[in-house]
């Protein structure tokens, strides 16, 4: 679920974003801490978190599970035509 987050900020919003579901904060403190994503991120809930960047570390990241998603597309695919 935290890379389909990474994607959906990639993809989805300008940035920088203000996220003030707890959810999706609670992923942002995730991606945060694996070098993903510069944010401001409450210490406490009830706030907001400000998401500033996707890291360079994280655009590595959205690459390697697009080519996995593409490698698994062609193993099926394969798989099928046997």
């Amino acid at each position: 679920m935290v890379i389909e987050y990474l994607q959906q900020l990639a993809s989805d919003a300008p940035l920088p974003l203000d996220v003030t579901d707890q959810a999706k904060i609670d992923l942002l403190r995730v991606l945060r801490a694996a070098g993903m994503v510069e944010a401001q991120i409450p210490d406490q809930e009830g706030g907001h978190a400000r998401v500033h960047a996707i890291t360079d570390k994280g655009h590595a990241a959205l690459l390697a599970e697009t080519a996995s998603q593409v490698n698994a597309k062609r193993s099926a695919e394969e798989k099928s035509a046997l």
